[in-house]
């Protein structure tokens, strides 16, 4: 169990530490990334359905999803705005290398945060509560779950560097059993809808992934982040389609 202590570690701003041996590779503590992403999304769903006891649903959503962010260290969220201000801002793929790696905050990154975090308060605030806690499970699995699938079917940009890692030193049999294991607690916790919220995210991943592949020629660590955060977010949306009055025959 030390790669799952390690995954919740690297994913989560949670101190349980990994024991004495220190922490696993880090390829081996990628399949557990989807698992990991399911606790997150029933912590964040706890705090949605806890606060919408009390609170209007707006204002719990907000919380909640502030919330997320403060566990994660907005660790995904923070791939999402370096690449948007280097795949939108940068014109040549150094130029964009460059801006990957510096840690200022641009228009296309602040903007990218502002819209995903303002699209998942307004998505969550618009599902009943028991509906908002399965589905932010079911989210943050499948936002996890993205990222392997892309590191196993991609080629990475960067030599060196946590997404270089990664995809080099995955093995196929473990990403395969951390996917298989992701998609089994998506339909266990969503049912038969569980399917369709798997197929809201491929857009949004084939895309990011695209993208990534045109402005810099593979995918990095930040592509990795990116992807699984605007997954996360399509499966939101998604939930609230599905769960929708056009929706409800589904």
């Amino acid at each position: 169990m030390r790669s799952l202590r390690a995954a919740v570690v690297f994913l989560t701003r949670i101190p349980i530490g990994v024991g004495r041996n220190g922490p696993p590779p880090l390829s081996q503590t990628v399949p557990w990334f989807p698992i990991v992403g399911a606790f997150i999304g029933g912590l964040v769903g706890l705090v949605y359905f806890g606060l919408s006891q009390v609170l209007p649903g707006t204002v719990a959503a907000a919380v909640a999803i502030s919330f997320g962010v403060a566990v994660t260290g907005a660790f995904h969220i923070d791939g999402l705005a370096d690449c948007a201000d280097a795949f939108a801002g940068g014109a040549t793929v150094e130029r964009r290398f460059e801006i990957l790696k510096d840690s200022r905050l641009g228009t296309y990154g602040t903007s990218a945060v502002a819209l995903v975090l303002l699209i998942e308060v307004a998505a969550l605030a618009a599902l009943e509560p028991t509906i908002g806690l399965k589905s932010l499970v079911s989210a943050h699995a499948i936002g996890r779950t993205a990222s392997v699938c892309v590191m196993l079917i991609t080629r990475r940009a960067a030599r060196e560097g946590l997404g270089a890692d990664y995809i080099s030193k995955l093995s196929t049999s473990r990403g395969l059993a951390g996917i298989i294991t992701a998609v089994a607690v998506v339909i266990l916790v969503s049912g038969p809808k569980g399917f369709l919220l798997l197929g809201f995210a491929v857009p949004a991943t084939i895309i990011t992934w695209a993208w990534s592949h045109r402005s810099i020629g593979g995918v990095v660590g930040d592509s990795l982040g990116a992807i699984t955060q605007l997954s996360q977010t399509s499966a939101l949306i998604g939930a609230v389609t599905l769960n929708s009055g056009v929706c409800a025959c589904l």
